[in-house]
C-alpha cells in the first residue's frame, strides 16, 4: 500500500475501504466537487436575479406588478396596496354645503369624511383655536349637515396636520354645544 496506513479494526473487513479513502482525500478530487458546487450555486443566484430583476427599470411599464401567491388555491392574488390617502377622497357634497352656508368658513375646510356615524371635519386651523369661534361654527355647520342627512349630529372638527389633528370642538348628540369638555 503506497504510503496508506493499514486499517485495522471493523473496518478492515469492508472491500475497498482503503480507495475510498485514498480517493476522497485526493486534492485534485476535493477542488473540482468545491468547484462544482460553486458553479451549480452561482449559476442558480444568477437565473434568480434574472427572473425577478426588471427588464428596464427605467420605464414604468417593464417594472412588475406586486403579487401574492394563494397557496391553497394554486393562483397569483393581487398584494394589496398601501395608500398614502384615505381611501375615500371626502364628502364633496359636505365641502359643498359649507361654501352654501358659510363661505368665509368653508376656506378652513380641508377635508370632510364619515368614519361610521360620525363626521370629521380636517381644517388648517392651529392647535390653539380649540373653542374658537370659528371652530364652534365650523361644528354647528357639520352638524346641520349631518341632520338634513339623516344622521345623528355627531361631529369632530380637528386642526392641523401639523398639529396632529387634535380636535378643535365636538358635537356628541343633539343637546351639545359643540364647545370641548360641556358634553351635557
Amino acid at each position: 500500500m503506497n504510503g496508506a496506513r493499514r486499517i485495522r479494526g471493523r473496518h478492515a473487513r469492508l472491500p475497498g475501504a482503503v480507495s475510498a479513502v485514498r480517493a476522497a482525500l485526493s486534492p485534485r478530487r476535493t477542488r473540482i466537487v468545491v468547484a462544482a458546487g460553486l458553479f451549480v450555486t452561482l449559476t442558480g443566484a444568477v437565473a434568480t436575479f434574472v427572473t425577478l430583476a426588471p427588464a428596464d427599470t427605467h420605464r414604468p411599464d417593464t417594472v412588475p406588478k406586486a403579487a401574492a401567491a394563494n397557496v391553497l388555491g394554486g393562483r397569483s392574488a393581487q398584494a394589496p396596496v398601501a395608500r398614502s390617502r384615505p381611501v375615500r377622497p371626502g364628502d364633496l357634497a359636505a365641502l359643498a354645503f359649507y361654501r352654501q352656508q358659510d363661505p368665509t368658513r368653508a376656506a378652513h375646510v380641508t377635508e370632510v369624511i364619515w368614519t361610521g356615524p360620525m363626521l370629521r371635519v380636517y381644517t388648517d386651523l392651529p392647535a390653539s383655536d380649540a373653542n374658537s369661534r370659528t371652530a364652534i361654527a365650523l361644528c354647528e355647520t357639520a352638524a346641520a349637515y349631518a341632520e338634513d342627512h339623516g344622521h345623528l349630529p355627531e361631529v369632530f372638527v380637528h386642526a392641523d396636520r401639523a398639529a396632529g389633528y387634535p380636535v378643535l370642538a365636538n358635537k356628541m348628540n343633539d343637546r351639545d354645544d359643540c364647545r370641548l369638555d360641556r358634553v351635557p
